[in-house]
């Protein structure tokens, strides 16, 4: 057998081997889409992922030019105004409240806004401090409120409390209603958390008893069953206190309101009041 067409074979090796596709490319990593990632917690204001040309947007540098990261910066959400603004009045609108306690000799005085400096929705732009909510009836002591809530006490004291007062003859005439609350920067209920109360705004007063001329006071308390004229007097005026304020709460309602009726005026959709009126006897 002859060696010749072996060494031929032999001999062809390198050029076959350099007859590969010299166009074909070398292998490079995929480049990856960077996306936005929301909030789980639903942040308003979302972090976007970095973006890095041609590099690694989880470590921030390109690998092959060391440049900075490009990152999406988004625009801070506005927060919206403080409550006591949003509740303020015109001037048109504070003139009239204000003719409406003229036209019931209210005696107030107007004061100074109150703009707490520790908390952003506390206050009262225009507030108003009540001495006599009607005339011989004091506030004890007086109570710094908006328009609007020292208009509704006015109208509920000349239209109900006076009125039931009178059918109490051995006490005698209505000369005071204790305040035991009125603007105070504070939670619902004194809690350290959640909403704030309407007390907050001006919007509510708590009324602890009332007094008179003649006979013993008339204080706020649990009333159940007890047919005495204090109790149908507490009745009625808590009652028609809802024809003026959006809540009542009192006596019944819960243990921090067993001593006193919180009257306030919040707003709420369609004209809706809260009016608890506490449980009635059994049977």
């Amino acid at each position: 057998m002859t060696l010749r067409p072996l060494v031929l074979a032999l001999s062809l090796l390198p050029a076959l081997a350099a007859a590969g596709p010299e166009n074909s490319l070398r292998p490079q990593a995929r480049q990856e889409a960077a996306v936005a990632t929301a909030p789980e917690d639903g942040d308003p204001k979302p972090e976007i992922a970095s973006v890095a040309k041609g590099g690694d947007a989880a470590n921030g540098e390109d690998e092959a030019t060391g440049s900075e990261v490009q990152s999406v910066k988004v625009s801070e959400v506005p927060l919206p105004p403080p409550v006591r603004e949003e509740l303020d009045l015109s001037e048109a609108e504070q003139a009239a409240c204000l003719a409406v306690l003229d036209l019931m000799r209210v005696t107030y005085t107007v004061s100074e806004p109150v703009i707490p400096g520790d908390d952003r929705d506390c206050g009262i732009l225009r507030p108003v401090t009540v001495t006599e909510v009607a005339p011989g009836v004091a506030l004890s002591p007086p109570a710094t409120l908006r328009c609007p809530a020292a208009q509704a006490l006015a109208l509920w004291v000349r239209d109900f409390v006076q009125p039931a007062a009178a059918r109490l003859s051995e006490r005698g005439a209505l000369t005071a209603i204790r305040n035991g609350s009125d603007y105070v920067c504070r939670r619902r209920n004194n809690a350290t958390e959640g909403k704030l109360s309407e007390h907050a705004f001006g919007n509510a007063l708590d009324v602890m008893g009332f007094d008179f001329s003649e006979g013993p006071n008339i204080p706020v308390e649990p009333r159940e069953a007890q047919g005495s004229m204090a109790e149908a007097f507490q009745d009625a005026v808590r009652a028609s206190a809802c024809m003026e304020f959006t809540t009542v709460l009192g006596p019944g309602s819960n243990a921090a309101h067993d001593n006193h009726l919180h009257l306030d005026v919040i707003r709420r959709t369609r004209g809706w009041r809260l009016c608890e009126q506490g449980p009635g006897p059994e049977g």
